[in-house]
C-alpha cells in the first residue's frame, strides 16, 4: 500500500480544513478525486500533494462572459442591464423565484428584454426543450414578447419559435467560441441589437 503524507494543511476550502486524514490504503489519485468532487481547492503551500491543473466551471465562465459582454453592448441603447436578477417571481404570491441571467430595463425601469446563457452544444435534433420552457417562464413573468437563449455552439446561428396562442417568440442564438475575440464580440453586439429591435 501507499504511505500517504497528511494533506490536511495543503488542501482547504473557503478557509475550512479538510476532515480526517485519508486512510492509508487510498492512493493519492483517489484522494485527489475526493478533493475535486468535494469542492476542495489546492493551495500553494509546502507539502507532498501535487496537482497538475485547475478545474473551471465552464458553465459559469460562459455565462459570465455572455452576460457582461451583452451588458456592455446594450449600454449603447440606454437603460440598464441587471445580471442574476433576484426580485423576479413566477407567481402572483411571490413564492416562486426565478433568476434570469440578464434582464435589460429601459430608462423607465420597465423590462425590455431577457437573456439566459447556456454552455451547451446543439445536437442534430436541437437544444433541450427544458431551456425553452425556462425562457417562457421568464417572458411570461416579465410581460415580454421575446427573449433570448444564448448557447456556446449550435446547428445554426439563430432559431426562432413562436409559442402557440401567445405570440411570444423564443429565440435561440449560437455563438462560435472558436472565432477571434473581436469577431466573437461583434457577434454579441449583433445579438444585443436583435434584443433591442426584435
Amino acid at each position: 500500500y501507499l504511505a500517504l503524507r497528511p494533506v490536511r494543511r495543503e488542501c482547504v476550502h473557503g478557509g475550512a480544513r479538510l476532515g480526517a486524514p485519508p486512510g492509508r490504503r487510498l492512493g493519492e489519485g483517489i484522494v485527489r478525486q475526493a478533493l475535486v468532487l468535494g469542492g476542495a481547492s489546492a493551495e500553494h503551500l509546502p507539502g507532498g500533494l501535487r496537482m497538475n491543473g485547475f478545474l473551471f466551471d465552464m458553465n459559469k465562465v460562459f455565462e459570465d462572459f455572455v452576460c457582461v459582454a451583452l451588458r456592455e453592448a446594450l449600454t449603447a441603447y440606454g437603460g440598464h442591464a441587471t445580471l442574476q436578477a433576484t426580485n423576479i417571481h413566477l407567481d402572483e404570491g411571490g413564492a416562486i423565484r426565478i433568476r434570469p441571467d440578464l434582464v435589460w430595463y429601459g430608462e423607465s425601469g420597465v423590462p425590455l428584454a431577457v437573456a439566459d446563457a447556456k454552455y451547451k452544444v446543439g445536437r442534430p435534433q436541437g437544444y433541450p426543450d427544458a431551456d425553452l420552457y425556462q425562457m417562457l417562464a421568464y417572458y411570461t413573468s416579465l410581460r415580454l414578447k421575446n427573449g433570448h437563449l444564448v448557447y456556446a455552439k449550435g446547428n445554426a446561428p439563430h432559431a426562432g419559435h413562436v409559442v402557440r396562442h401567445s405570440g411570444i417568440m423564443l429565440h435561440q442564438h449560437a455563438l462560435d467560441l472558436g472565432q477571434a475575440p473581436s469577431v466573437l464580440l461583434s457577434g454579441v453586439s449583433a445579438l444585443a441589437a436583435s434584443m433591442v429591435r426584435p
